[in-house]
């Protein structure tokens, strides 16, 4: 197959049975997706190739395609500018850089939404190992698991966590305002805010879409993110910790995916400029905004996809999660507005902050 048409190629690590001759063997094996922008080929052509260590732009060592439906299902376009590999490497699980026991939050307040399950949860659990000395959960279900949890990971000499939990819908004013109201109350302070509460439409194209369902996933990405942001920011500004907002956004704002989900992808696009506005209006007091992708991972939220999806979604909760508390575990400015990828190595990534803060990198432009 020519590449001349190649506009961009990723690598992901998955383990897979491939025969190989007369000795099947289950192995690790590097997929990489190879994105066309013209022609027959167009869209996302996979290829394999048993694990050797070649870097990304090695493509003319990679073997020929496999036509097997596990593999090759779909097309996605992931455009360079959606920086996959911004940094040399890719992380799809936690490493000792990231370890949440590195961190020191003692004294601080942190609150997580969508906390009762998934990504949220694993959130809520990490910043607990930080030493955090409260945790805010909120969530429209049950918490007592994710408080439990919460409490078990706070083992570190002398720490006492305080957990509140809330049920509350974010995209509700009054619940919400309510819910900081007992934060306030509870702790009198609040460092730092995950806007982890998200929601997916059913894929469709735009004409057989359900307005409903469609317009349910702006008011949680969108409206829930605003209303908890709305009402923590005088708590974040009076903040003499980290004054950190995460907003849990996706790659899904850079890419053309066939799944056909349109709000989704809209609505977490948006978030990045939430991201650089909040910079624009709340940096000069100290508060920091991140819109960060949490990694391909499998949850609740996206289990009714089609299986030819989910063939991408091979990276652990804790990904996001240990990275998320590493971004949080001090006031990181100089990333203020911008978006990040928890698929990057953070070292790596903190290596290139002359190279972003000079060229004002990670931030939605359009290109002219």
């Amino acid at each position: 197959m020519a590449i001349a048409n190649l506009k961009s190629v990723s690598q992901w690590t998955r383990g897979l049975k491939l025969k190989d001759g007369a000795n099947p063997n289950e192995r690790k094996i590097d997929i990489f997706l190879v994105v066309y922008d013209q022609g027959a080929d167009a869209g996302l052509t996979a290829y394999i190739t048993p694990r050797c260590g070649q870097a990304l732009h090695g493509i003319q060592h990679i073997a020929a395609p496999v036509n097997n439906p596990a593999i090759i299902t779909m097309k996605v376009n992931f455009p360079p500018h959606a920086g996959l590999e911004f940094v040399k490497t890719a992380r799809h699980d936690t490493y000792p850089a990231i370890d949440p026991a590195k961190a020191n939050l003692a004294g601080q307040v942190v609150l997580v939404t969508g906390a009762s399950r998934g990504i949220g949860k694993a959130i809520a659990i990490a910043f607990a190992q930080s030493g955090a000395s409260g945790l805010v959960l909120l969530a429209r279900s049950d918490l007592s698991a994710t408080k439990a949890a919460c409490e078990a990971a706070a083992t570190r000499p002398g720490q006492s966590l305080k957990v509140l939990t809330v049920n509350v819908d974010a995209s509700d004013t009054a619940q919400v305002d309510a819910a900081i109201a007992k934060v306030k109350e509870t702790f009198g302070r609040l460092d730092i805010v995950i806007n982890n509460a998200g929601a997916c439409n059913p894929g469709s194209l735009i004409a057989d879409s359900d307005p409903k369902l469609w317009w349910h996933t702006w008011d949680v990405n969108i409206r829930g993110t605003y209303e908890v942001t709305r009402a923590a920011l005088p708590l974040l500004v009076e903040s003499k910790g980290n004054k950190t907002i995460i907003l849990v956004s996706s790659a899904a704002a850079h890419g053309i995916i066939e799944t056909h989900n349109s709000a989704y992808g809209m609505s977490k696009l948006a978030q990045l400029r939430f991201a650089e506005l909040l910079t624009n209006e709340y940096g000069d007091k100290g508060v920091v905004a991140l819109a960060v992708h949490p990694g391909a991972i499998p949850t609740d939220m996206n289990a009714d996809i089609s299986d030819d999806f989910k063939a991408y979604l091979i990276d652990t909760p804790e990904i996001a999660s240990h990275t998320i508390v590493w971004l949080a575990r001090e006031p990181r400015a100089w990333l203020s507005g911008r978006y990040i990828s928890c698929q990057w190595d953070m070292e790596e990534l903190e290596a290139k902050r002359q190279e972003i803060v000079d060229g004002d990198k990670l931030k939605v432009r359009m290109a002219i």
